[in-house]
């Protein structure tokens, strides 16, 4: 089962972004939800989960942002413990790789 009630704490580094990222699953009715805050930058990313795939711990899923219309993220993200690893691979930017992510 996905753990909606917490936050995690990644370090992105990528061409288009350098520092940390929190974000935090949401579940209503079935339905999944992300929230990305890029610490610094001066936006945040609402990401609404258009299909899933939960698997234990994992969360296999196509997501979009009203920051990229009409373009799809694939999101692969495992939660064990304290911590959250996996990807979100989003048009434009690519790949960003989720490793070590710490529960804040």
């Amino acid at each position: 089962m996905i753990d909606t009630t917490n936050k995690y704490k990644a370090k992105i580094n990528n061409m288009f972004f350098k520092g940390d990222a929190v974000f935090g699953m949401s579940c209503t009715d079935g339905k999944y939800g992300m929230e990305i805050d890029l610490e610094g930058a001066e936006f945040d990313m609402p990401v609404e989960i258009t299909e899933a795939e939960v698997i234990d711990t994992t969360i296999i899923a196509k997501a979009t942002t009203t920051l990229l219309p009409e373009k799809i993220i694939d999101v692969n993200l495992t939660f064990e413990d304290d911590k959250c690893n996996g990807f979100l691979k989003i048009p434009f930017i690519g790949k960003i790789k989720i490793k070590d992510a710490m529960k804040v």
